[in-house]
């Protein structure tokens, strides 16, 4: 089964914690037999900070690029992976606009662009 909605849900994401929280909804989406078929290591431990989330999704990408196994594990493993790698990118680009939203707004000087 493909779960669609987190992308939805990934970029209505306001903040690394809203994000976390998807994560745990899409994890739970799966079912035992779909986490079974996942080859071993793929399903994450406890994730409980955003860096646990970027830390997974390169682990998975790694998995993927030296995958050999099974075929029935490999679509497990890919939309694993998609959703940790929009997982991170959103984790990212929330950090990226907080680091903006901090930067003072630059200095103007009048005098010396009234005398130009």
């Amino acid at each position: 089964m493909i779960r669609r909605s987190w992308r939805t849900r990934l970029k209505a994401s306001v903040t690394p914690e809203a994000v976390l929280t998807v994560v745990s909804q899409f994890l739970e989406e799966w079912s035992p037999p779909e986490i079974a078929d996942l080859p071993e290591g793929a399903w994450p431990r406890p994730l409980v900070s955003k860096s646990d989330v970027v830390a997974h999704a390169l682990k998975l990408g790694n998995m993927h690029a030296v995958y050999s196994g099974p075929a029935n594990r490999l679509g497990g493993l890919q939309e694993m992976l998609l959703f940790f790698t929009h997982a991170a990118v959103r984790i990212a680009h929330l950090a990226a606009i907080a680091s903006l939203e901090e930067i003072p707004a630059p200095r103007v000087n009048r005098v010396a662009d009234e005398e130009s």
